[in-house]
C-alpha cells in the first residue's frame, strides 16, 4: 500500500502522510469526512500562524516610485491563470550549490515565503494530483519528481529525472482529475502532437516547446494526464520584471520577437493551429545543460542539509537580491544564453539612461542605476512558443474570448470572427512591452465605462479611430459602438490622439528615428482590419527587425 505524502509546499497546513485502507478511500462518506477536516485544519493553521511584523528594508526607498513598482509586480502575481506553463518564477545562480551554508538557503527560501502559490483546497477529488518529493510516476516508474516549478489553474508542472536515461530532466505537467480538465488536455494533446510531428524541417519547428509523451498517473483524487515537455528556463515576464519594468535593450527584443514569429509561421502556415495566448508568460528562455544541472544541484543542497525548500522553486525578486549568485565569466554567461557581460557598450534609443558594463555590475547596484536603464540580454538569447493548453485549430475553435486581457485583439473584443491575425495582434503588444516595460495596452473598468469599452477607447487612440466596417462587424458592437462606427460612451472631446511613434518620443524619450521604425512594425501588426494586417512572415520583412540602433 503505497504512501502518499502532500508537500508542505502547497498543502498550508504542513505534511500529511495518507496510508488509508482502500475499502475508506472509496466511500464518499469518508472522502467528505477528510475535506471537512482539511478544511478546518487549514483555517485553524492559518489562525495561529499569524506573520510577525516584518523589518522595513530602507534601501528600497531607494527606488523610484517603489509602490508603484510593488503594484506591477503584485498585478502580475494576482493575475489568475487559465493554464500552466513549464517555467520557473526566477533565474538560477551559477556559484556551485555545494557550497551554500545552511543559513544562506534559509535566507533564499525566506525571501520566498510569500510567493503566490495553489490553494490547498484544490487538493480534492478531481483536483491536483498530490505529489511527494522522490516519488516516481510514469510508465514503469521512469520519471522521479525533484521539484515543482509551477502551478495553474489547470495543472502543477515538475522537474523531473528521467530514470531511464541517465542524467536526463524533463517538465512533467500533471493535470487536474476532473473531466472537464481531462478534456481540455486530450485537445491539447491533439495540437502538441500535430505540432511535433507536422514538419520537423520546417522553419520555426524548433521555436515551439517539444512536447515528448503523456501518460495516466493515479492518485487518492483520480485519474491525472501527465504531459512530458523538454526543460526549459525562466520565462520573458522574468526578464520585464528583472528590468524593474524599464523594458529590454533592442537587440535582445528584436532577436525575440523575430522568434516568436518564425515560431507562429510554423503553427499557423504548417499546423493550422492558433496559438490564442501569446503573453510573456508563455515564451520561455531555452537553457544548456549547465543551467539544468545547476538547478538540480540546488534541489540536492536543500534536501542534503534538510532544509525546507522555497514555495516555487525561485521567486524572482528574492533571487535577486541574492548578489554574490549572479557573479559569473564570460563563459559561464554565454553558456546559459541568458546574460553576457556587456563588452561593447553603446547609446541606444534612449540617450538620457544610463548602461551598465555587466550584468553582475547591474545586480550590484540595481538600487541606484537598474530602475534608469533598459536591461541588457544577450542579443543570442534563444526562446521558444510554450502552453497549447488554450489553442485551437483555425476551423475549430473551443471558445469565442481567448487571450489574456492586455494581448487581446479588436476581432475578439468585439467578438467578430478570429483566427491567425489574433496571435499577431498579441506580438505587437509583446514587442511593446518588452520595448518599454509598459502594457501597449492595459484597460481599466471604471464607473462609467466597462473594460471592453475602455480597452476600444485606448485602441482608437492609437489608431486615430477605426473604420466603421470593422467597428461594426462584431456581434457585440452594438453594445460599444453607434450606428455611425463612433464610441457610444466615449466623446471625442475626451480621447487624446496619441500615436506609438509619438509615445515612444513623449513618454519613453526614444530617438524618433528609432520611433518611427519600432511605430511602423507594431501599427502594421494592430491594423484593425485583419485581412490587411501583417502575417507572420511578411512581419518577418519588416525594417525594424533588421535596424541598426542609431547612436
Amino acid at each position: 500500500m503505497s504512501n502518499l505524502i502532500v508537500e508542505d509546499d502547497y498543502q498550508c497546513f504542513g505534511n500529511v502522510t495518507i496510508n488509508t485502507p482502500v475499502e475508506k478511500r472509496e466511500n464518499p462518506h469518508y472522502v467528505r469526512y477528510l475535506l471537512v477536516t482539511s478544511v478546518i485544519v487549514y483555517i485553524v493553521y492559518n489562525l495561529i500562524n499569524i506573520p510577525k511584523p516584518k523589518k522595513v528594508d530602507k534601501s528600497l526607498s531607494l527606488i523610484p516610485n517603489y509602490s508603484l513598482h510593488q503594484k506591477q509586480f503584485l498585478r502580475r502575481l494576482l493575475k489568475p491563470s487559465v493554464s500552466c506553463t513549464p517555467t520557473f518564477k526566477g533565474l538560477q545562480p551559477v556559484e556551485n550549490p555545494s557550497t551554500f551554508t545552511i543559513k544562506k538557503l534559509q535566507e533564499i527560501a525566506q525571501k520566498d515565503e510569500d510567493a503566490d502559490i495553489e490553494s490547498a483546497l484544490d487538493y480534492c477529488p478531481g483536483g491536483y494530483m498530490p505529489v511527494s518529493i522522490g516519488q516516481t510516476i510514469g510508465p514503469d516508474d521512469r520519471y522521479q519528481i525533484i521539484r515543482k516549478l509551477g502551478w495553474g489553474h489547470f495543472s502543477t508542472v515538475w522537474l523531473c529525472e528521467d530514470l531511464a536515461e541517465s542524467q536526463a530532466y524533463y517538465a512533467i505537467k500533471i493535470v487536474k482529475s476532473a473531466n472537464n480538465f481531462k478534456t481540455v488536455a486530450l485537445d491539447e494533446i491533439k495540437l502538441l502532437k500535430c505540432a511535433k510531428e507536422k514538419d520537423h524541417d520546417a522553419i520555426g519547428y524548433d521555436k515551439i516547446v517539444l512536447f515528448l509523451d503523456y501518460f495516466t498517473a493515479t492518485s487518492l483524487y483520480g485519474d491525472h494526464l501527465c504531459l512530458t515537455f523538454e526543460l526549459m528556463g525562466p520565462s520573458l515576464l522574468n526578464l520585464i520584471i528583472q528590468s524593474n519594468y524599464q523594458g529590454l535593450e533592442q537587440e535582445g527584443v528584436k532577436n525575440i520577437i523575430k522568434q516568436i514569429l518564425l515560431g507562429l509561421m510554423y503553427l499557423h502556415e504548417k499546423c493550422r493551429i492558433v496559438h490564442t495566448d501569446i503573453k510573456p508568460e508563455n515564451i520561455l528562455i531555452a537553457v544548456k545543460e549547465p543551467y539544468i544541472r545547476n538547478m538540480v544541484d540546488h534541489v540536492n543542497r536543500f534536501n542534503e542539509l534538510g532544509v525546507q525548500m522555497p514555495k516555487t522553486y525561485v521567486n524572482a525578486m528574492g533571487w535577486n537580491e541574492a548578489v554574490e549568485l549572479y557573479d559569473q565569466s564570460h563563459e559561464e554567461a554565454s553558456s546559459s544564453n541568458i546574460y553576457t557581460n556587456r563588452l561593447d557598450p553603446r547609446m541606444t534609443s534612449c540617450p538620457n539612461k544610463t548602461y551598465l558594463n555587466d550584468f553582475s555590475k547591474a545586480i550590484k547596484s540595481k538600487f541606484e542605476n537598474r530602475s534608469l536603464s533598459p536591461l541588457f540580454v544577450d542579443p543570442g538569447i534563444q526562446v521558444k512558443i510554450a502552453d497549447l493548453g488554450n489553442s485551437c485549430w483555425e476551423n475549430h475553435h473551443f471558445a469565442e474570448v481567448i487571450q489574456t486581457l492586455q494581448y487581446r485583439a479588436l476581432e475578439v473584443i468585439i467578438e467578430s470572427e478570429y483566427s491567425f491575425p489574433a496571435d499577431i495582434w498579441s506580438v505587437a503588444c509583446l514587442a511593446f512591452e518588452l520595448s518599454t516595460g509598459d502594457f501597449l495596452f492595459n484597460p481599466q473598468a471604471t464607473d462609467h465605462l466597462s473594460c471592453p469599452e475602455d480597452h476600444l477607447g485606448l485602441i482608437w487612440e492609437l489608431l486615430d479611430g477605426l473604420p466603421p466596417y470593422i467597428a461594426l462587424s462584431g456581434r457585440k458592437s452594438s453594445e460599444y459602438f453607434t450606428s455611425s462606427g463612433s464610441l457610444k460612451r466615449i466623446s471625442s472631446e475626451n480621447m487624446k490622439i496619441w500615436k506609438v511613434e509619438d509615445v515612444l518620443v513623449d513618454k519613453y524619450q526614444w530617438k524618433r528615428v528609432d520611433a518611427i521604425l519600432l511605430a511602423d512594425f507594431i501599427e502594421s501588426l494592430i491594423e484593425p482590419d485583419q485581412d490587411l494586417r501583417a502575417t507572420a512572415s511578411t512581419a518577418l520583412t519588416k525594417k525594424w527587425l533588421d535596424a541598426v540602433d542609431n547612436q
